[in-house]
């Protein structure tokens, strides 16, 4: 089992962005020390929700303070951008991390961010599925051209390329149950968020993803099995409900940036409006027990050898510094997890 850990680069109320920016990056490097695999960067735009819009640029600032970690994003949301200057900036940072990126994507979902670079949400599972073929023709080909619906190129090269062969992994952002299966038959390797998702669906979804993966030809063994969510670990009442009332504070703002029913596409507004109820449904005690992980040493330890035993759990992606909880208790937790909990999880 692989650990990692996730930021989201919230800023609060007129909070320093840039401070942000750097504690990120202190925590990021104290990661490293600490022996954690992998970080994650996710990307957003316009609102305090999460002020980082170009995770791959700041990438190259974390490989050059790290050594080991794996640089992973969560998610860069390709139908924003330009898939050659994506193609670009994740070579460069490729090669200046020594072949330590992972590149996660996904399609986006915030109604504002889509308006605000002025693309058509409702286009964005055939932007998405057109710019994933131009990475790949991108970084492995010469004098390649392309014809697509939105997208055409003749004879085209990109430089550098990378220092991974065929380029840097591609993770795709998955969540319904039929796009697990879909991953799984293409042989995608998938990223996953999976709070407030109950264990049982969670379990049928990566059962889905490996019974498509070997139908599709595939070898299992060779695929992650990610899981991220937010978690604190320690031994003290009022550290546990710190960390509860964060998470329940950072879910209330999702709230306040997923689509709502006037704003969603028509495929998908059943289910954020049932995103939208259960929000207004959340309670401290809720969110303790369907959150996230929280709480002793004991329980983390006991709780993520389920998700490893019973789900098939590869890689453990932890978000410590929840938005609005105390950036020492948050530190302190990621110390106390990679000191206690990861070496009894990685000792069977």
């Amino acid at each position: 089992m692989k650990f990692g850990v996730m930021n989201l680069f919230p800023a609060e109320g007129d909070g320093d962005d840039a401070q942000v920016l750097r504690d990120t990056i202190e925590e990021i490097q104290i990661a490293d020390e600490l022996g954690f695999d992998s970080c994650w960067l996710a990307e957003h735009h316009f609102s305090r929700y999460g002020i980082l819009g170009n995770p791959l640029m700041l990438g190259t600032a974390i490989a050059e303070r790290t050594r080991n970690i794996t640089i992973g994003t969560a998610v860069v949301v390709v139908p924003l951008h330009d898939p050659l200057r994506i193609a670009e900036d994740a070579a460069l940072l490729d090669i200046l991390s020594g072949g330590r990126l992972v590149l996660g994507i996904g399609r986006g979902y915030q109604p504002g961010e889509f308006r605000g670079f002025g693309k058509d949400r409702n286009a964005n599972k055939e932007l998405y599925a057109e710019i994933v073929d131009i990475l790949k023709l991108a970084w492995t080909q010469e004098n390649w051209s392309y014809e697509g619906k939105h997208f055409q190129y003749s004879d085209m090269n990109i430089f550098p390329k990378p220092v991974t062969p065929g380029g840097p992994p591609i993770l795709h952002g998955t969540s319904s149950p039929e796009t697990f299966r879909q991953r799984g038959l293409a042989g995608d390797h998938i990223i996953v968020s999976s709070s407030f998702t109950p264990m049982q669906r969670i379990k049928d979804n990566y059962d889905s993803y490996r019974e498509a993966l070997v139908e599709g030809g595939h070898e299992s063994s060779g695929f992650d099995l990610p899981f991220m969510q937010q978690v604190w670990v320690g031994g003290s009442a009022d550290g546990l409900q710190a960390a509860a009332g964060a998470a329940l504070n950072y879910y209330r703002s999702v709230g306040k940036v997923i689509p709502g029913s006037d704003e969603a596409i028509e495929s998908e507004r059943a289910y954020y409006d049932k995103v939208q109820r259960n929000i207004g449904l959340l309670t401290v005690e809720k969110t303790l027990t369907h959150g996230g992980t929280f709480g002793s040493v004991d329980r983390v330890v006991d709780t993520l050898g389920r998700i490893r035993d019973e789900l098939g759990v590869t890689h453990y992606i932890g978000w410590f510094h929840i938005p609005s909880l105390d950036r020492k208790r948050a530190i302190e937790s990621m110390e106390t997890f990679a000191a206690k909990v990861i070496p009894q999880l990685t000792s069977v």
